[in-house]
């Protein structure tokens, strides 16, 4: 593919999932804040016990076969290549439903000594299910760069699952009101993606296909699982060593600090995997490409997480009630551990792309053993959940520290290159959050604390890229006139 049709499909990628975060992420802010209002911490705290299960498995699921699948070249085969994999994933969907009401429900009711997620589980099984059979549809609409379907079916997925939890939790149906909703938005993806792919398997098999995969799979598989476990290991140590009501104030807190960044990294990922994968020989673009996505990233991320480490304690108030109010502490913590997230680009993206999986495996083998767990155990046993926070800021540190330093090695980044992506937007972070402080001590009411800081906060931020609103806005008109 031409690097001006590349150019042209990161664009509309670009587009197409920034709707998408606007869309789903506001959307999701408003029903995290009604369910919050309608439920207690508990829920949502058996809910995330049961996530972490599910989100494992989830992970598991695919054997690797997703980014395999969007990595490996068409040729002669693809079609036979994608229905082998259609029907090796029945079997395993199939599998898995099986497995939860035998062994998977009991056992996780049992780590947690919570009997409640026993029908929990089993009912989040089907969703597991659901998901495991969108994954052909998603790899041919990735490959094909198709953004835009991906983007409307999430949007679609998102809103009536949604609804659906607001309702049941007016209605009174407490946790389920959750479960519900991921059950619900897993049904609605699984009907769009395959109305949409236009694609349909045919009755063959072929293994030897299958197993070509597996030398690239399986190090992106067992890099996925080591990264979800990284990712989850301090829902997993609260769940089991304090209780629902801990993980639960923990759970709102660690969503809040991650609202926009993992949404964006999660857009990011999706247009620029399968782009630094038809680019793996061009390393100065990848490189351009990089640097970029780093700039972009600190600038949307950090008034959000400014925002919550300057006015933690006035959120909750305000938006959550009195309830949640123990969850600022945690909140204003990860908000810092995401900014540091967030600084870092797009490192693993590159590093699969450019076929080279098993240095992120690497990677998150060493920093998930030595550093995240033994970190988050002891901060939640002397500190609680700021202790759980603190751990998060290091082994996030410590994970972008190495990817750079590979980032450095392979597409030949340099200290300056991230000095200069990253002076403005941390300068007018810090700038936005002094100004917040100093009118946090104002002595005027909690709600007019909230407004007039985070008002004036958020535009001081905004002046600094004037210049990049323009140039945005003009790229935007330039490229109306041209498609008129």
């Amino acid at each position: 593919m031409a690097v001006a049709s590349v150019k042209s499909k990161v664009i509309s990628g670009l587009k197409w999932n920034t709707i998408s975060v606007a869309a789903t992420r506001s959307t999701d802010f408003v029903v995290q804040i009604i369910l919050a209002r309608l439920l207690i911490p508990d829920a949502f705290g058996v809910v995330g016990m049961a996530m972490v299960i599910i989100g494992f498995l989830q992970v598991v699921s695919d054997m690797g076969l997703f980014n395999a699948l969007v990595q490996k070249k068409e040729d002669e085969f693809t079609n036979t290549r994608y229905s082998s994999a259609f029907w090796f994933l029945l079997l395993l969907a199939s599998a898995f439903i099986l497995c939860f009401f035998l062994f998977v429900s009991p056992l996780g009711a049992s780590f947690y000594k919570e009997p409640r997620l026993l029908p929990i589980l089993n009912a989040l099984s089907f969703y597991l299910f659901l998901n495991i059979l969108t994954i052909i549809p998603r790899v041919i609409l990735t490959k094909h760069l198709d953004f835009k379907s991906l983007v409307q079916t999430t949007i679609l997925g998102t809103a009536i699952g949604s609804s659906t939890a607001i309702i049941m939790a007016f209605l009174g149906f407490g946790v389920w009101s959750l479960v519900v909703k991921y059950i619900v938005t897993a049904s609605v993806l699984f009907c769009s993606y395959w109305l949409r792919v236009g694609w349909r398997p045919t009755f063959v098999f072929d293994k030897t296909l299958l197993t070509s995969l597996a030398g690239y799979s399986i190090y992106t598989q067992v890099n996925s699982i080591l990264y979800f476990f990284r990712s989850h290991v301090d829902y997993l140590v609260i769940g089991k060593l304090v209780s629902a009501h801990a993980l639960g104030v923990y759970t709102l807190a660690f969503t809040l600090s991650e609202v926009l960044r993992a949404q964006l990294y999660s857009i990011l990922n999706k247009v620029f995997f399968p782009v630094y994968s038809k680019l793996q020989d061009d390393l100065e673009k990848i490189k351009e490409y990089y640097l970029k996505i780093m700039r972009f990233t600190a600038i949307i991320t950090f008034p959000i997480s400014i925002l919550f480490i300057g006015l933690a304690e006035e959120i909750m108030l305000v938006v959550f009630g009195e309830k949640w109010l123990e969850a600022a502490p945690p909140l204003r913590i990860l908000s810092v551990a995401s900014m540091i997230f967030a600084i870092s680009g797009t490192p693993a993206e590159v590093l699969k792309g450019i076929g080279k999986p098993n240095v992120s495996f690497t990677l998150n083998l060493c920093n998930t053993f030595l550093v995240a767990l033994p970190l988050i155990y002891f901060g939640l046993k002397y500190f609680g959940l700021v202790g759980v926070g603190y751990a998060v800021c290091i082994h996030y540190t410590t994970s972008r520290l190495f990817f750079h330093y590979y980032m450095k090695k392979y597409i030949h980044i340099t200290d300056q290159d991230v000095y200069r992506a990253l002076r403005k937007p941390v300068f007018a972070a810090l700038v936005m959050l002094s100004i917040i402080y100093a009118l946090t001590l104002l002595p005027i009411p909690v709600l007019a604390k909230l407004i007039v800081a985070g008002a004036t906060g958020s535009l001081a931020y905004g002046l600094f890229f004037i210049a990049d609103l323009k140039q945005a806005l003009a790229f935007i008109k330039n490229k109306k006139k041209k498609t008129s």
